[in-house]
């Protein structure tokens, strides 16, 4: 046990650098997605082509794909100078924008239409009806979609080590490659890994149930 404690000791030192790399991914994808979906949603024929082939790039990629293109690709440019972490938040954050902004999308289509009709004719602008109205009811639909989304791109995080991230990861592959303990180490990573995801799903969960509209949905509980 005190063998294990050691190892485990070893791998939380990349602990802070996942989680960092996660929410700031995560967070670039919700700041990225929020508009996206609403684009998706109410955007002319014109915009659509451009955002169908965003989707298409970032949803179609693997992440590890993207994170070569940013770090040895973009970051290769002249004038462009990208350290391995802001690399890694932009292929994981851009490629998670793709998913939230169809997240949101389909959220905004579960609001009833009539409200943002009855707001546009007492002369409230579509800007306003969308921030007051229609969004903050979208993001409570959206919330078990988030969930999933999180577990995604904490799992992706993984795969930073390639481009250099010193994360959980990159802890584990060197602790193996020293201790020679293989199996204990990599059964160590997936209990961290097990542990983020559960601990990030029950906050999603919370998070739902606190903004769940009440009464939607009790009919339909009850029909079941």
């Amino acid at each position: 046990m005190s063998e294990i404690a050691k190892l485990l000791s070893v791998l939380l030192n990349g602990v802070g650098a996942t989680v960092l790399l996660l929410i700031a991914a995560l967070g670039a994808g919700f700041a990225l997605g929020v508009p996206l979906g609403v684009l998706h949603a109410f955007a002319p024929r014109p915009l659509q082509l451009p955002l169908k082939g965003f989707d298409l790039a970032f949803r179609g990629f693997p992440a590890l794909v993207l994170l070569f293109l940013f770090y040895f690709g973009v970051g290769s440019i002249d004038g462009v100078s990208l350290t391995s972490f802001q690399a890694a938040v932009l292929a994981l954050g851009l490629r998670s924008a793709a998913y939230q902004g169809q997240l949101v999308r389909g959220a905004i289509e579960m609001v009833e239409p009539g409200q943002l009709a009855a707001a546009r004719s007492l002369g409230m602008p579509l800007v306003r009806a969308l921030r007051l109205i229609v969004l903050p009811q979208a993001i409570r639909f959206a919330l078990p979609g988030l969930a999933n989304e999180y577990a995604v791109v904490l799992k992706d995080t993984a795969l930073a080590f390639t481009v250099g991230v010193v994360e959980l990861m990159s802890q584990a592959k060197f602790l193996a490659a020293s201790t020679r303990q293989l199996t204990v180490v990599y059964l160590l990573v997936a209990f961290v890994y097990w542990v983020l995801t559960q601990a990030g799903l029950v906050a999603f969960l919370l998070a739902e149930q606190r903004a769940r509209i009440p009464g939607l949905g009790t009919d339909r509980r009850r029909a079941r």
